[in-house]
């Protein structure tokens, strides 16, 4: 009898564990050479090229008793990926001091960047025998697997320059002008540029004529604009409509697999920075002050596309604008500085406010999916990206045991998943009939994107011993935790201890409705409920590290210049009222519109590493 469970596709992953396999093999390859030419002593040329190599061998085997090989009799793959990018930079530097008193640097280059990833595999299934565990193995059929290739070109000149006068006032300059193969054809290149400036406060006489001296050991005021570019999230091709390969019987065959944009350019991103720098008590105490504001144009999304249009993908598009916002705060304390012990401890926050202004012309929203199973993210103008998009409800109705949900009208609808004869599914709390709720009545509800965040970091030394300990925190965000709503469906998977509280008779109250068989539209699976939006507030451990350097006198015996034993841990406390593993994790990655979801998703690693740094 074998592990699979005919009835709902579950497997045993002990039988996973024991007979599956699943390595990767790498080989990484980083090197760097460069040249650099002084004619003068006020100018040196430099040239520099750099290579990343990363080659990975992955073998994959699936036993014929376990859940992923039981259909095959078996399976076995052998995969071959190469990663290899190569960057080549030219500058020229300029630096001389003009009558002692002005201090000009210019800095002038090119460079260009280029990867490429090829892959290639072989996928055997049906074992002869199950001693057989290898690709060169007895199996029957053999299959293509793992086939890819990609490239990507990056091309950019820049400059820079700066300019101090006597120290006091600092100015400085650059643009830049970058081309990105992933972009359209008539639209590659972008021109960004920057200014910005600063002043040194306490080296100004009337400054020091009222003692300002006396009370700040630094004192900065800074200031900058900009406009930078950005292509983050899209793929090798993203502007191109490509078509796959692949074979009918014996005969090749071409796919349209993905609906480009010639149009595609760089997002643009327009920043004011104001801020302010001190010190105190000879720079013991030194903190920073800052405000910042980010318009960014052309956002780069991918647009939902109607089905009658019959396209493959979702189309990248530049669209719209929106902006951010906030303020930045960060403080560090020597607060012990001797010979044999030292403290420093340090804190920064930031906040930020988002908001999207504008979509395209005609284009009133942007829903947002996680991984086909549910559509619980929205963006729309007037609101923060990729904001929360559920369905309401109102409790469990103690007499009936029923859901109750809000329709978008925000009128309460009693639903039961099985209704007796005559009775409909959805009613209304005088019994009449009710249209069946659905996501078609969610509402734009929660906010997914942190109002503020940051750190707190101790540094700690008792003569050859340290310790460093790093916590983060975030809060004002909600997550939607997906994973929730499949541990409470009543179909076969459920495992959510809470449904022992669930309502069972008239007059019970508790926000577990009726248990029925087969429901899985009460808790959330079938749709997104609020119910399963939570407040995503957390402090975390983030690193902890205790080190212990060797003295010098032992390790002169044995000609070793240094030594430092470690044992480092990361993510190792969360505080939290979140109820899932972690509420720093995504289920969509780095996706912009359908952030803040959590759907059956790992926590994150909780890495424990023991080292030892040596010297020569």
């Amino acid at each position: 009898m074998g592990n699979k469970l005919g009835q709902v596709g579950f497997y045993n992953p002990q039988i996973t564990m024991d007979l599956n396999r699943s390595n990767s093999y790498g080989e990484h390859l980083i090197s760097n050479l460069y040249a650099q030419f002084k004619p003068v002593n006020w100018l040196a040329v430099r040239t520099q090229y750099g290579l990343d190599y990363l080659m990975v061998d992955n073998d994959v085997f699936s036993h014929p008793l376990s859940g992923e090989g039981f259909s095959t009799t078996g399976s076995v793959s052998a995969i071959f990926n190469k990663n290899k990018r190569w960057v080549w930079t030219t500058t020229a530097q300029f630096d001389k001091v003009f009558a002692q008193d002005h201090t000009v640097s210019v800095l002038a280059g090119i460079e260009q960047q280029k990867s490429d990833q090829n892959s290639y595999g072989l996928n055997r299934v049906t074992v002869a025998d199950p001693a057989f565990t290898n690709i060169q193995g007895g199996w029957v059929t053999p299959n293509t697997s793992g086939l890819g290739i990609g490239e990507n070109y990056l091309y950019s000149e820049f400059a820079r320059g700066q300019y101090n006068y006597k120290r006091k006032y600092f100015l400085t300059a650059n643009v830049r002008r970058d081309g990105a193969s992933q972009l359209g054809v008539n639209s590659k290149y972008g021109i960004f540029w920057g200014v910005s400036a600063s002043w040194d406060v306490l080296s100004e006489k009337f400054i020091q004529n009222i003692k300002l001296d006396k009370v700040f050991s630094s004192l900065r005021l800074r200031s900058s604009y900009g406009k930078v570019g950005n292509i983050g999230g899209l793929g090798n091709f993203a502007s191109l409509s490509t078509f796959s390969s692949g074979l009918y019987g014996s005969a090749g065959t071409v796919g349209y697999s993905q609906a480009g944009n010639p149009n595609l350019t760089w997002e643009t991103s327009k920043k004011t920075d104001v801020g302010l720098n001190f010190g105190l008590f000879n720079d013991r105490l030194t903190a920073e002050i800052g405000y910042y504001n980010s318009n960014n144009d052309g956002l780069l999304l991918f647009v939902p596309q109607p089905p009658s249009a019959g396209l493959p993908s979702n189309i990248p598009t530049n669209i719209g604008s929106m902006y951010n916002r906030g303020f930045e705060f960060d403080i560090k304390y020597n607060v012990v500085q001797n010979k044999d012990f030292s403290w420093t401890t340090s804190f920064n926050l930031s906040t930020n406010d988002n908001k999207v202004l504008s979509l395209a012309p005609g284009i009133t929203n942007i829903i947002g999916s996680t991984g086909g199973l549910e559509n619980p993210s929205i963006t729309i103008p007037g609101q923060p990206i990729g904001m929360l998009f559920v369905t309401r409800t109102a409790g469990v109705d103690p007499a009936s045991g029923r859901r109750i949900f809000l329709n978008a009208q925000g009128r309460q609808v009693l639903f039961q998943h099985v209704a007796p004869a005559g009775q409909s599914r959805f009613m209304y709390a005088d019994g009449s009939v009710a249209p069946t709720v659905s996501s078609a009545d969610a509402i734009v509800y929660k906010n997914t994107h942190a109002k503020i965040f940051g750190g707190f970091e101790n540094n700690l030394r008792f003569k050859n011993f340290e310790l460093n300990a790093l916590f983060t925190y975030q809060m004002g965000n909600w997550l939607y935790y997906g994973t929730q709503a499949g541990l409470r469906d009543q179909r076969f998977w459920n495992n959510e201890v809470g449904v022992l509280n669930r309502w069972q008779k008239a007059g019970d109250v508790t926000e577990f409705p009726r248990a029925v068989f087969g429901d899985n539209v009460s808790n959330g699976s079938s749709f997104p409920l609020d119910i399963n939006v939570f407040k995503g507030d957390f402090i975390k451990l983030r690193t902890l590290t205790i080190g212990y350097n060797i003295p010098k006198n032992m390790l002169e015996k044995i000609k070793i210049s240094n030594a430092r034993f470690y044992v480092s841990g990361n993510n190792l406390l969360i505080l939290t009222a979140y109820p899932g593993p972690d509420p720093e994790v995504s289920s969509n990655g780095n996706g912009t519109t359908n952030f803040g979801i959590d759907r059956n998703t790992v926590a994150n690693q909780r890495t424990i590493t023991v080292g030892i740094n040596v010297g020569f």
